[in-house]
């Protein structure tokens, strides 16, 4: 599918395009948008021998806005041959909107030795839901029609036993015009579609906004696809809630990751 990329390069700085926008706030990004960004730029920061994403943890302490230049402020915290930690600070203007922290750690094969625990990996989440091709894709079901939806196909998907449901999520767009889709990117994208996971949210009576995002990753995923499955728990009487979920690809699970949600009255 051919759509504009969800950012445009402005020197060095980047402007997030119509593809960026939210469905809480129409002059804002979705969350997902910026996640994908920060791991377009990750790419760039170099470590001393070959490491990939172990943690990730994100504060959205501001909506990041459409239309204005962002700069992305990578400092490498602690380097190392095996933990290298990175802080991602996005800036519009000189105000931080969202400050990411990064572990890398080393990779290096161990599968040939003797003696190793039973692998947990092998759990299959994605089997358990109906495909992507089956799925309700939000692009024509979304009560907001957000920008968004035409970089990232959203789609809902109930499970095969009817016990419940999850997402598929794809990257359909390039994160940054003229440049392909980064491998860090596609991992993060999916972060973000943790908020609300397993709920069966009426968008037209309330919000649910997550300022923060955490992930915990084995290893990239395979494919363009990702399943999101998990569960959500709310306290009406602190306005609160967090989501836990598992993503997942025809392999198997390939990271886990949580947020908080402000729970609001929909404001429109």
């Amino acid at each position: 599918m051919e759509e504009a990329a969800l950012f445009v390069r402005d020197g060095d700085a980047y402007v997030g395009t119509i593809c960026t926008q939210g469905a809480w706030d129409p002059d804002a990004a979705n969350g997902a948008a910026v996640l994908a960004l920060l791991g377009h730029c990750l790419e760039d920061v170099p470590t001393l021998v070959p490491m990939s994403v172990s943690r990730f943890t994100a504060d959205l302490v501001r909506p990041v806005p459409l239309g204005r230049r962002l700069h992305v402020v990578p400092t490498v915290l602690r380097e190392g041959k095996k933990i290298q930690v990175v802080e991602l600070r996005l800036l519009a203007g000189e105000v931080e909107h969202v400050r990411a922290t990064v572990l890398r750690l080393r990779e290096a094969a161990v599968a040939a030795r003797d003696g190793l625990p039973a692998t947990t990996t092998s759990e299959r989440p994605a089997d358990a839901l109906v495909g992507p091709e089956d799925a309700r894709s939000l692009r024509e079901h979304s009560p907001t029609r957000a920008g968004f939806l035409r970089a990232i196909d959203l789609r809902l998907a109930p499970s095969r036993d009817g016990s419940g449901s999850g997402f598929w999520v794809r990257l359909d767009a390039p994160v940054v015009a003229g440049e392909p889709i980064r491998a860090t990117s596609r991992l993060t994208v999916g972060f973000d579609f943790a908020n609300q996971v397993g709920v069966d949210l009426d968008a037209t009576t309330v919000s649910l906004i997550n300022p923060d995002v955490n992930a915990h990753v084995i290893r990239q995923p395979v494919g363009e696809w990702v399943a999101i499955t998990g569960d959500t728990r709310f306290h009406y009487g602190t306005a609160r809630g967090v989501s836990d979920a598992v993503l997942s690809d025809p392999d198997g699970v390939f990271a886990v990751a949580s947020v908080s949600q402000l729970v609001q009255p929909w404001l429109r």
